[in-house]
């Protein structure tokens, strides 16, 4: 089996992802051991193939399992595409906007607490898109958004946020589509930050919130203006 380039720098012969898991593996989340355990063994004809035989020549051919995991740059891709393909036949016809929501780099490390991981990730996208609504809500309008959670950098660092794409309009109380072509970026960025640091307090232990105080006062403190907040020019 040939190792594409990542698969390479892995599992070489100087074995860096398992002397990195002897050394930190206390530190490494199962999901991750678990999708690069897919990815090491993604299209390894030795885990599983699929046998094709041509019913005239005879002739036969076997083809790897792929492992359609998050980590493989090679499933991911077409896994990304077909998803970005289903949810574009759920978009409305109309302008949409790209927005994009961020937080303090010192908080990140909140954010990576076990036992509270899963809660406060989901309560990103949660309150990203309330902000959304509750603004449109002001003008009578219903917007749709979409709201997807990265939780990496293009760095490949840990940085939780959330991307949304929201309509430009919504539907009325009477059922009719009305265009809105503005967001107030200086507010939502208050409105996130004040969001953002309720979510931590309220989902965090008494013990857990005396030890990341500092932090969310330095975030607070930092941050006159707000956590940033991201909205390219719209597109179709």
């Amino acid at each position: 089996m040939k190792k594409n380039l990542l698969q390479a720098i892995f599992f070489d012969e100087y074995n860096h992802w398992d002397r990195f898991v002897e050394n930190y593996g206390r530190r490494i989340r199962p999901v991750v051991k678990k999708e690069v355990k897919k990815f090491r063994n993604c299209r390894d004809i030795r885990k599983g193939y699929r046998l094709f035989v041509c019913e005239c020549c005879h002739d036969v051919k076997t083809v790897p399992l792929s492992c359609k995991g998050k980590f493989c740059p090679s499933c991911s891709i077409g896994e990304s595409q077909k998803w970005a393909e289903i949810t574009s036949n759920d978009l409305f016809r109309v302008v949409h906007r790209h927005v994009i929501f961020t937080i303090d780099e010192g908080l990140r490390d909140i954010f990576l607490l076990e036992e509270y991981r899963k809660e406060l990730l989901k309560g990103l996208m949660d309150e990203a898109a309330q902000i959304i609504l509750n603004f449109f809500k002001k003008s009578g309008l219903q917007p749709g958004i979409i709201a997807t959670l990265h939780t990496f950098g293009s760095k490949l660092e840990f940085n939780p946020h959330v991307h949304m794409v929201v309509t430009m309009g919504g539907v009325t109380k009477k059922g009719q589509w009305e265009s809105y072509d503005y967001l107030p970026y200086t507010m939502l960025r208050k409105y996130w930050q004040n969001a953002v640091l309720k979510l931590i307090r309220r989902t965090l232990s008494d013990w857990h919130k005396r030890r990341v105080q500092p932090a969310l006062q330095k975030a607070y403190t930092k941050n006159g203006e707000g956590f940033y907040v991201n909205a390219p020019k719209r597109s179709t």
